[in-house]
This record gives C-alpha cells, structure tokens and sequence, in this order.
C-alpha cells in the first residue's frame, strides 16, 4: 500500500506580564490587580521567542506478502525555518527488506530452528537542531562604550557572529543487517550490524580572535561514523511449578571521526576548570570527543631520577624544575621541553561495550526479578578536586601521595610551589576506567492463594520488597561510574533505595 502525508509544525513561545508596586497590603495573600495605584508603578513587560517552522511531505510504501516477504519504503521532504533559502528544504529516504525463509514450502521441519527473519535497510534523518537565524549575522546588544572626551556612555550594537547562508541540515545514514531467530522452542535470539554516518555535523567551529566576531557561527563542521554490532538472547522456559526466564543483551559500538571541513583540523569539545583547560578533543581518525593531555609516567623518586631525564636530540634536562616527588612527563616529540606540543590522545570518553542482563523466576506464589546492566571500554575524567578553590580538600587518595623515595609512584607530592603543574596539567592521572556492572534492580513478591484471597473479599493481593541501585562493581573512585557525559565534577550519585509494596485487586 502506498500512502502520502504532509505535515506543518509552528514551535514558540510568548510571555506578557505586569508589576505592581506600592499596594497598600502586607501580605501576598491581600495582594490584588484591581487596587487603583498611579500607571508609574504598573509596568507591563513582554517577549516572544522565535518562532520554528517546519513543514514535511512524505510517502509511504508497505507491502507484506504472506508474511514471508516484507517491504517498507519512506521518503520525505522536510524543511525548517533554521536554514536560509540557499538549503532549507532536505530529502530523506529509507527502505527496508526482510524475508521469513522458515515460511517457505522448502524449509525443513526441524527441532532446532523454529523462526527464521532475516532483515536489512538503510535510511536517512535530519537534524536541525540549531539557534533560529543561526545562517544569518545577527546583531546583538549590550557592548556599550564611551564616546568623546566627556563621560557619555553609548549603548552599542555589533554583529554576532558572520553570517553562514550555506548552512544545511546534518544528516545520519544507517545501514543494517540483522536476524531474529527462536531457536529450540525456548530461546530467541537477535543478532545485529549496523554503519552509521552523521554528516555535516552542526557544531560552532572557533574563529581566530582577529575576526572581531562576539561569538562562533554554526557551520557543518564535519562528518562521524559509528560501527557496531547487537547481540540479545533471552529463554523462557516452565519447568513444572518453575517459571524461569533470562534475557541478555549486548552491544558493541566503534566511533570515529572521519572528515573536517577545510581549514578545520580538530575541535577542542570540553574544558574543565580555566586552570586545566580543554580535556577532550575531536580529530579524524579518533573517537568523537576523546581524551586529550599529558602523559605521566610515573613520579620522579630521587633528584638523580630528574637529573637523568634527558632528551636523545639535545642532552639537555627535559624537566629541571622538578622536584623529587613530582610528574615524569612525556616529552612526546622529544625536543627537550614540556610544552603543549607534548600533548597526546589518552583515551576514549565514550564506552565501546554495553550490556544487560535481567533474571525472572517464580515458584507457585514466590517471585523474583533481577536487573543489571553496565558498560566497559571508556574513560572517565574524575575531577572531584576543586584546584579553582585553594581551600578546597583533597579527594582522600591524597592520602597515599608521595612522602618520600619509594612511598608513592602513582600520586605526586603537596606543595603550595607546584611548578611542575603536577595537578594543573589536564593529565593520564585524573582519568580511570569507566567500566562498570550494577544490580540495578531486585524484586522479592508474593502473591497470596486466590482462594485465600477471594475470602477476604479481594481478587488479587501481593506484596514485594524491591531493591535498587543495590551494589556497583567497578574501580572508578568517585561517587558513580554512570554520570551524564565524560568529566565527573561531582555528580550527584544514584541512591540506592529500599521499597515495600502492596498491590490489591478487588
């Protein structure tokens, strides 16, 4: 079947007011619009944000036949107000197959398969997620100066950014191939690859300071791709009085930067504190928003130890300031010195393995359900130390720091003199391992005998203790391995939580 569409959407918002002051009451709940108080002292106020418009055409194709043979095919038009004439309107297609062999007249009859789909499509969706009339220079207000030799003070207007009338919307293309399968009666299984491709990513690209520009246009900076394969797994099976049922999953992804528009090399993602700078950088050929810094290896224990770190090229004392009890620093590009261009990728900000696992029993009134999940393949900046605030404590791994030759080769000493930049340095010492498995969930229940029930003048009547956030298992020091994003400044952690129930039918 065949079918067309179109849709218009308008998003916006608008906000009108009125303060009063000076009413003749004491208390918010005397207070009243109606008092008769002079226009001076009722200000009215207003402000509508601008509008977003989008407006789409699509059709649609299905074709099912048997349930042996199945096609689905989508193509649309959508256009945004976000983008200027030269590319508001994008095309996205997608399409997909799929073909149930089991259901063919050749198909064995057999014990070990029992369903058999194999699938594959490809499509294409936009993105415009991007301030309104981000194409255009805007004007902005509030860079006010001086004028003249008096003291007049001028209110000033300048653009904001230079204009981008070539600006489109990003897309991403994925392209899969899978299987679903149950396999000797009781167990399903799922099996998945997938390419996808994000380009003209939207980001805001850093201008050079000399452009006079207040703040970076939105350009299509570049292009991403992710790699990855999906396996899940469950079985259900009674076993007399026993219910028991196991489903799995796990998935594994592989990131990568693939292109950046001219004159663009990388781009700085994250800072942390303005002592530390950037932490995560893009650049082709490395995972989207990668760990960037330097490189520690190890803490200088003795003064021979600094006096012997010498560069190959020139002789010469790589870290001369050191003090016994400080940073070993990579020299990356070996020309003698510690400097920015010592600089290196350190890790992968984003997991490459998540996985899941939830457990279900129940025997004759008792149940119980269990649920973890967690992930692996990542790094995460622990950041819990304030070095903005020079009174702030230390984590208590300080405790274990360098007091002398032989006590720590993994954190550095104290000082008040630290001009090795032993803490300031965005470094391999701040990142751990983000890997983690946690029990999320746990769920004892018992449902009384229907019969028992229905005595009392009730159908259903159960009660549950459920348990979540029960134990981590991971080496990450700070308060939760599983926070919003790569640089842990103190996420608040989950709360592991206790819950009686009690679930009555009548």
């Amino acid at each position: 079947m065949l079918f067309g569409q179109g849709s218009y959407i308008d998003i916006g918002s608008y906000t009108t007011g009125v303060t009063e002051y000076g009413l003749p009451v004491t208390n918010f709940n005397d207070a009243s619009l109606n008092y008769n108080i002079p226009a001076a002292q009722r200000i009215g106020y207003g402000s509508e944000k601008q509008q977003h418009h989008i407006s789409s055409l699509f059709a649609r194709l299905n074709y099912d036949y048997d349930e042996k043979y199945i096609l689905q095919g989508v193509i649309r038009r959508d256009g945004s107000s976000r983008f200027g004439e030269n590319n508001k309107y994008g095309i996205f297609p997608s399409a997909s197959l799929g073909w149930v062999p089991t259901k063919e007249a050749f198909w064995p009859q057999n014990s070990v398969v029992d369903f058999l789909k194999f699938r594959g499509g490809y499509g294409v969706v936009g993105n415009d997620a991007i301030p309104p009339d981000a194409f255009l220079a805007t004007v902005g207000g509030g860079r006010n100066y001086s004028f003249g030799t008096g003291d007049t003070y001028i209110s000033g207007y300048s653009p904001n950014a230079p204009s981008n009338p070539d600006l489109k919307w990003e897309q991403t293309s994925q392209t899969n191939v899978g299987l679903d399968a149950v396999l000797f009666h009781d167990f399903n299984l799922t099996l998945e690859w997938y390419k996808k491709k994000t380009t003209g990513i939207l980001q805001q690209p850093s201008l050079p300071y000399y452009i006079g520009a207040i703040s970076n246009p939105y350009a299509n900076i570049g292009d991403m791709e992710n790699t990855g394969e999906e396996i899940s797994l469950s079985y259900h099976k009674k076993i007399g009085d026993v219910n028991i049922g196991v489903d799995g999953n796990i998935s594994h992804v592989k990131n990568t930067v693939t292109r950046f528009a001219p004159g663009q090399l990388y781009k700085d993602i994250q800072g942390v504190q303005n002592i530390q700078g950037t932490v995560t950088r893009s650049e082709v050929g490395h995972p989207w928003a990668s760990f960037y810094g330097y490189d520690n290896l190890g803490v200088f224990q003795t003064q021979s130890e600094i006096n012997s770190y010498v560069s190959s090229k020139t002789g010469q004392m790589i870290q001369p300031n050191a003090k016994p009890g400080d940073f070993k620093w990579s020299d990356l590009n070996g020309d003698g010195k510690i400097d920015d261009n010592d600089r290196e990728f350190l890790g992968n900000s984003l997991p490459t393995w998540q996985y899941g696992l939830t457990f279900t029993a129940s025997y004759k009134n008792f149940d119980i359900l269990i649920f973890g999940q967690g992930q692996a393949g990542n790094k995460i900046f622990q950041g819990l130390h304030r070095l903005d605030i020079l009174t702030a404590n230390y984590t208590k791994a300080a405790l274990g720091r360098w007091t002398g030759p032989g006590t720590s080769t993994t954190w550095p000493r104290l000082t008040d003199n630290d001009v090795n930049n032993n803490f300031e340095y965005n470094s391999s010492f701040y990142l751990q391992s983000g890997t983690y498995f946690r029990i999320k969930t746990l769920q004892l229940g018992y449902t009384l005998d229907r019969n028992l029930a229905q005595k009392i003048g009730i159908q259903k009547l159960r009660i549950y203790l459920t348990g979540q956030n029960l134990v981590t298992f991971t080496k990450y020091t700070g308060y939760d391995p599983d926070i919003s994003g790569s640089i842990d400044q103190g996420f608040y952690p989950q709360a592991r939580t206790f819950i009686v129930g009690l679930n009555v039918g009548f």
